[in-house]
C-alpha cells in the first residue's frame, strides 16, 4: 500500500478568526478553505483548512454552542516535555525545506512578538518551538544535512524492552505484513465487534452501515452542509459520472470534476 503522508490534521477550537489571523498573518501560511463540517450535527459546525505543503493541511473546526473547556496537562501539554492524557495530541511539528528557511521563519514570528527557542539539534532534525493559540505547542523542523530517520539507527534496543517487545515483534513492526487488495471487497466487520470506536456519529452510522460504496459516497457529497476537502475529487465507477457539485461558502454551486 502506497502511503504518502498527512493530508490534513484537524484541532478544535473556540476562536477560528484567531487561530486563522495567527498561522496566516504571524506564520504565513495560506488560508485555502473555510466553510461547514460534514458533520451531520445539523448545527452551525465549521472547518478551515490552511495549507502547510504539498496537498497537506492543518484543519481547525469549531462548533459554536458545544465548546469544551481545555484542561492543562489533560487536553494540552503545558510544554514539549509535558505529559497529556492517551490519545491526547501533545505537539505539532511541522517541515520547513531548509535551515535557511528555518532562521527566516524565527525571525518572521520573532518579528510578530513570539518567543521562539532553537533551533536544537535533535539528530534526526533541528527543531525550533513556541507556543500558539488557545494553548497549541508548535514546532519546526528542517532535516538539511541530516541523515533520514532508519531503523537500524533509530530503534533503541532499551526502549523496545521498555515497551515488552521482543526482537521478533521489532522486525514485524518494522516490516508490516504484505497485504492483497481484494478490490474493496471485503465487507465491514460486524458492527458491536469492531476493533475500535467508528468516530462517525451513532446516528449517521445508523444510516451509513452496511451501505454500498456508491451511496456512502452520495450520503457524505449530498448533505446541504458539506463540501469537498481541498483537492478533493469523486472517485471513478461504473455507475456514475466523473462530475460533482458542492456548495461554496455563500450557498452558490460549483462544480468539482475529478481528473481522470
Amino acid at each position: 500500500m502506497a502511503f504518502s503522508g498527512f493530508h490534513h490534521i484537524a484541532i478544535c477550537t473556540r476562536d477560528m478568526k484567531a487561530q486563522i489571523e495567527f498561522f496566516t498573518q504571524v506564520v504565513g501560511l495560506p488560508l485555502v478553505g473555510l466553510y461547514p463540517l460534514h458533520s451531520g450535527k445539523g448545527d452551525s459546525t465549521f472547518h478551515c483548512f490552511i495549507r502547510i505543503g504539498a496537498d497537506a493541511y492543518l484543519s481547525f473546526v469549531q462548533f459554536p454552542g458545544h465548546e469544551v473547556e481545555p484542561v492543562p496537562g489533560v487536553s494540552h501539554a503545558t510544554s514539549v516535555r509535558g505529559a497529556v492524557a492517551d490519545g491526547a495530541m501533545q505537539h505539532i511539528a511541522i517541515h520547513v525545506d531548509s535551515r535557511a528557511e528555518l532562521l527566516a521563519l524565527r525571525d518572521r514570528l520573532r518579528a510578530n512578538n513570539c518567543i521562539v527557542v532553537g533551533p536544537a539539534d535533535h539528530g534526526i532534525c533541528e527543531s525550533m518551538y513556541l507556543g500558539a493559540p488557545e494553548g497549541i505547542l508548535l514546532e519546526f523542523v528542517a532535516t538539511e544535512g541530516f541523515l533520514p530517520v532508519h531503523p537500524d539507527t533509530t530503534i533503541d534496543a532499551d526502549q523496545t524492552a521498555r515497551c515488552g517487545m521482543t526482537p521478533e515483534d521489532v522486525a514485524r513492526y518494522v516490516h508490516p505484513p504484505a497485504f492483497a487488495s481484494r478490490g474493496g471487497a471485503v465487507p465491514q466487520p460486524d458492527r458491536w465487534s469492531g476493533r475500535y470506536p467508528t468516530p462517525i456519529p451513532p446516528q449517521m452510522l445508523d444510516q451509513v452501515y452496511g451501505m454500498p460504496d456508491e451511496q456512502v459516497f452520495r450520503f457524505f457529497l449530498n448533505r446541504p452542509e458539506a463540501m469537498p476537502a481541498p483537492g478533493h475529487a469523486a472517485p471513478s465507477s461504473p455507475a456514475s459520472a466523473a462530475s460533482t457539485t458542492s456548495r461554496d461558502s455563500v450557498g452558490a454551486k460549483v462544480s468539482m470534476k475529478a481528473n481522470t
